[in-house]
C-alpha cells in the first residue's frame, strides 16, 4: 500500500462532470453534477458533487482520482471559458459565430493529440491546487483506463474476461481492449485504438450534421434509423471509410480513412443529398456491422467469452443486442454509466485497486445517489404550499400501481437516485406498458420529445421469457436497460407503448425483492393487469436533468402535466387533473 488511504474520490470535470466515493472498497456515493446544478450534462469541476463526497468521507484519508490529461483537456482547464463556450454551442444554447468552422476543425485536430508524462504531471499539479490537497494524494487515471475500470470492477466475474471501451476520444484514444485477470483482479491493456479510428466521433458528426445535439442526441439517430428502408451493406457509403483487419496476434485492428478534422465535411456531403432517415440508417448500420465483428474477433483471438463494455458507443442498445448473439460471446456486461458520466466512478475504482491492492466490492445496484431518507417526510408542508391532496398509503407501491393500472401517469421518486442516464426505479415517470395513448401523452405533452424516440419498459425478470423473443435466461438478465431485445407476439401486445416499430425494446428486468418498492409495484401491476410491466422514463422535463432531492422532484412534478407523485411514503395528487390525463 502506497499510503494509508481508506477512501478514494474520483473526479471528472468534462462532459457530464461528476464525482464518486469509494470507502474501504465499497462504492458509497456517485453523483453527476447535473443532478445538483440543474444544468443538463454539466461541465467543469463538479463542485457540488465534490462537496457531497467530502462530507460523506467524514475525515478519512482520501486518495484523489482525477482522469484525462490530453492537450485539449489541459487547454480547457487553463482557459475554462473555452469549455463553457463549447458547452453552450453543443447544447445549442447560443448560435455559432463566424469562426465556428475553424474552431471546430481545431477541436477535432487537438483532441487527436495523445497524453504524455508532461501533461500528466501538469494535470496532477492542477488538481492538487484546485482541490487544495497534497500532490502525493493525487493519482491520475487515463481516460480509457477509467472507462475500463468502470466496466471491470462492478460485476462478479468468476472467470477471466475481456474489457472493451469504445468512445469518442480521450487522451488520444477512441477505444481500448483489456485483459481482466480474475486471480489478481487486474487489467492489462492489449489494444489501443487511435482517435483517428473513432466510431464515437463518427456518430457524433452524423448527429451534429443532422442538426441534433452531439454527445446528447445520438440515441435519436439510432431511433430514427428504424424508420428508414432496409438497404444492403454494399450500398452504405459510410462503411468503406472503416476497415477491420487483424494483427499478428489475431487481434482486431480498426482504422478509418477519413481524418477526424475532415469527417464533418465528409458527413455533410452525404447528408446534403440523402434523406435524414437513410443517413441515420447507414450510420447505425456501420456500427452494427463493425462492432459485433470486433467482439467476435476478440472472442476468437483470446478464447474468452465474458466481456465488459463501456464508453459512449456502448450506449447503442441495438448494437449491444447484436453483440450478445455473436458466436463466442457468452456474457456481456455493459456499465450502466457507460459514457463520460461514469469516468469518475471508474477512476475511483481503479485507484482503490492500486492503493489498497484489493479488488473493490462488486455490486449491481446503481442507485448510488445521496441517501435522503424518506423523500416524502415533508409532504404535509408540500401539500399546504401547493394545494395538493396528500395520502400516506400503507404501501406506496400498491397505491401507485392502482393508478397506473387505471390508465393514469405517475411520477415515482423513491430512495437514492440512479447513476447514469437510465431511470432504474428511483426517479421515474411510469404508465401502462400496453397503452399507446399513454406513450403519446408522455412523448408529446409531458416529456416533449421527438415522436420517433421510443420509451422503455420495466418488467419483472420472471416474465422476460414470455415477453422477449431472444431472452436466454440469466446470461441475458438486463438489470440496467443497457441492451435491446426483440419481443414475442405476447410481448408486442403487453409492451405496445414501449417498443419501436421493429418490435424491439430496451427493457429493465427487476428481480424478486420484497424490500424493493419498485419490484412490489410491478407485482401490483401483474395482479391488476395480468402483466408485471410499466413504461419507465426518467423523471425530468425535456432538456433538464433528473433531480436528486425532494425539492427538485416536486419542482418537476409541478411543471409537468402529471397528476400523481409517489414521493417516498407520500402520494401527492393535484386537485385539478390535467386536461390530457387518462381516466
Amino acid at each position: 500500500m502506497k499510503a494509508p488511504y481508506d477512501a478514494v474520490i474520483g473526479v471528472w470535470d468534462g462532459h457530464d462532470a461528476g464525482a464518486a466515493l469509494v470507502i474501504d472498497g465499497r462504492v458509497v456515493l456517485a453523483l453527476n453534477e447535473e443532478r445538483l446544478s440543474g444544468r443538463k450534462l454539466d461541465v467543469g469541476l463538479p463542485v457540488r458533487a465534490l462537496a457531497a463526497m467530502r462530507e460523506a468521507a467524514e475525515g478519512r484519508r482520501i486518495a484523489w482520482a482525477p482522469t484525462t490529461s490530453d492537450f485539449a483537456k489541459t487547454l480547457t482547464r487553463t482557459f475554462p471559458s473555452m469549455k463553457e463556450n463549447y458547452y453552450r454551442l453543443r447544447r445549442r444554447l447560443t448560435p455559432p459565430g463566424p469562426l465556428h468552422p475553424l474552431t471546430l476543425r481545431a477541436k477535432y485536430t487537438l483532441t487527436q493529440l495523445p497524453t504524455h508524462p508532461v501533461l500528466r504531471g501538469w494535470a496532477r499539479r492542477w488538481f492538487a491546487r484546485i482541490l487544495d490537497v497534497p500532490l502525493d494524494d493525487v493519482f491520475l487515471v487515463d481516460h480509457h483506463a477509467a472507462h475500463a475500470a468502470s466496466a471491470a470492477f462492478w460485476p462478479t466475474w468468476g472467470t477471466d474476461a475481456t474489457i472493451v471501451t469504445l468512445d469518442g476520444i480521450g487522451d488520444g484514444e477512441s477505444g481500448s481492449v483489456w485483459a481482466w485477470s480474475e486471480a489478481s483482479a487486474s487489467l492489462d491493456k492489449i489494444i489501443s485504438i487511435p482517435g483517428s479510428a473513432s466510431l464515437g466521433l463518427f456518430f457524433e458528426h452524423v448527429t451534429n450534421e443532422l442538426q441534433m445535439r452531439p454527445l446528447e442526441d445520438e440515441g435519436k439517430v439510432m431511433a430514427l434509423a428504424t424508420y428508414a428502408a432496409e438497404q444492403p451493406v454494399s450500398a452504405n457509403v459510410f462503411l468503406p471509410w472503416f476497415s477491420l483487419t487483424t494483427d499478428a496476434r489475431g487481434l482486431p485492428v480498426l482504422r478509418c480513412a477519413i481524418a477526424p478534422a475532415r469527417m464533418a465535411r465528409a458527413v455533410r456531403d452525404v447528408v446534403w443529398c440523402t434523406p435524414r432517415e437513410q443517413v441515420c440508417r447507414m450510420a447505425q448500420q456501420t456500427l452494427e456491422h463493425l462492432v459485433p465483428r470486433f467482439f467476435g474477433m476478440l472472442a476468437a483471438a483470446t478464447g474468452r467469452g465474458a466481456f465488459g463494455y463501456a464508453g459512449g458507443v456502448a450506449s447503442n442498445i441495438k448494437v449491444n443486442r447484436l453483440i450478445r448473439s455473436v458466436p463466442g460471446v457468452e456474457r456481456l456486461e455493459v456499465c450502466p454509466a457507460m459514457g463520460d458520466g461514469g469516468l469518475a466512478l471508474g477512476a475511483a475504482l481503479s485507484v482503490w485497486r492500486d492503493v489498497s491492492g484489493r479488488r473493490p466490492d462488486a455490486f449491481t445496484d446503481f442507485r448510488l445517489g445521496t441517501d435522503h431518507g424518506d423523500l416524502g417526510i415533508d409532504a404535509e408542508k408540500i401539500a399546504r404550499e401547493t394545494g395538493a391532496e396528500l395520502q400516506r398509503p400503507a404501501d406506496i407501491a400498491r397505491a401507485a400501481a392502482e393508478r397506473v393500472a387505471a390508465g393514469e401517469i405517475v411520477m415515482w421518486a423513491q430512495g437514492r437516485m440512479e447513476l447514469g442516464a437510465r431511470a432504474l426505479g428511483a426517479r421515474s415517470i411510469i404508465a401502462r406498458a400496453d397503452s399507446v395513448a399513454a406513450r403519446d401523452d408522455l412523448n408529446l405533452r409531458l416529456k416533449r420529445r421527438v415522436w420517433f424516440q421510443p420509451f422503455c419498459p420495466t418488467i419483472l425478470a420472471d416474465e422476460a421469457t414470455a415477453l422477449l423473443a431472444d431472452y436466454r435466461g440469466a446470461r441475458d438478465l438486463n438489470r440496467h436497460m443497457t441492451t435491446g431485445f426483440a419481443t414475442t407476439p405476447q410481448g408486442r401486445a403487453a409492451l405496445a407503448g414501449a417498443i419501436g416499430p421493429d418490435g424491439s425494446c430496451r427493457p429493465q428486468m427487476v428481480e424478486a425483492d420484497p424490500a424493493n418498492p419498485w419490484w412490489r409495484l410491478l407485482v401490483g401491476m401483474r395482479e391488476l393487469t395480468g402483466v408485471g410491466a410499466v413504461i419507465n422514463t426518467s423523471l425530468n422535463m425535456h432538456g433538464k436533468p433528473m433531480a436528486d432531492d425532494a425539492a427538485g422532484v416536486v419542482g418537476a412534478w409541478l411543471e409537468s402535466g402529471v397528476q400523481h407523485l409517489a414521493l417516498g411514503s407520500a402520494l401527492l395528487s393535484k386537485k385539478t387533473p390535467p386536461p390530457h390525463a387518462h381516466t
